[in-house]
């Protein structure tokens, strides 16, 4: 793949991140008081992100010709340090549309411990020598962390709330469940074509592109649902 294609990704990934900060700190002026909460938490995961596809689109323009593994896997930890920041606060935002449909009280401490496992144990995997034992152990743990994550939002049910606020409850259920879904998908089926011997400068652009369409879908489409569903 040509590093060119991977740096337009990172570009794209910046912009669309940035507008979208733009679009919920607008938003946020037409909300009531107490829903402008969702509109900030949303603007504060694009712009992190936003930050961190700048510095990427950055970090990989500094290599030159075909693409290779160590330009691509020079991004990592910074795309790790977005998860990081920006996943719990989706967590948060899911918490804060579930309160107003009356549903998930006390399960939002537990979701952002599993979810920090999920990224600290992945990253642990992808760093680490394909194949060896310590690498399929992170995955596993990686994954069990998702999926606790997983059971727990689908678990849970409005009770109260308008019919806005419900219907965007089970969009981000979705999210959560499929969109998040690419995630340990992507890595395993990155490490299966590298141990298969496929060309690895090529696997890890091709799921360097996967992960900028996913997170930005993840990112500004949830946010788009929950702020829209406040203001309605």
């Amino acid at each position: 793949m040509d590093l060119s294609i991977v740096q337009a990704f990172f570009m794209l990934g910046f912009v669309a991140m940035a507008a979208g900060t733009f679009y919920f700190f607008m938003e946020r002026g037409d909300l009531k008081p107490e829903h402008r909460m969702t509109a900030t938490i949303a603007g504060v995961i694009t712009f992190v992100a936003s930050i961190m596809y700048y510095v990427m689109k950055d970090t990989v323009m500094f290599a030159t010709g075909a693409a290779t593994t160590d330009a691509i896997n020079a991004t990592m930890p910074f795309r790790y340090i977005d998860w990081l920041i920006t996943t719990p606060l989706l967590l948060v935002e899911f918490a804060l549309i579930a309160a107003l449909a009356g549903a998930g009280k006390g399960m939002l401490t537990k979701l952002v411990v599993a979810d920090i496992v999920m990224i600290a144990t992945g990253y642990l995997g992808e760093v680490g020598v394909a194949g060896s034992m310590e690498n399929y152990l992170y995955f596993i743990i990686s994954t069990l962390a998702w999926l606790y994550i997983v059971m727990t939002v689908w678990g849970i049910q409005p009770k109260s709330g308008s019919a806005a606020i419900k219907k965007a409850l089970g969009q981000m259920k979705w999210f959560v469940v499929a969109g998040w879904a690419i995630y340990p998908i992507g890595t395993a089926t990155q490490e299966f074509l590298e141990l298969g011997g496929a060309d690895t400068a090529a696997v890890v652009g091709i799921a360097a592109v996967i992960y900028v369409i996913a997170d930005v879908l993840n990112k500004v489409g949830y946010g788009i649902i929950a702020v829209r569903a406040v203001r309605a």
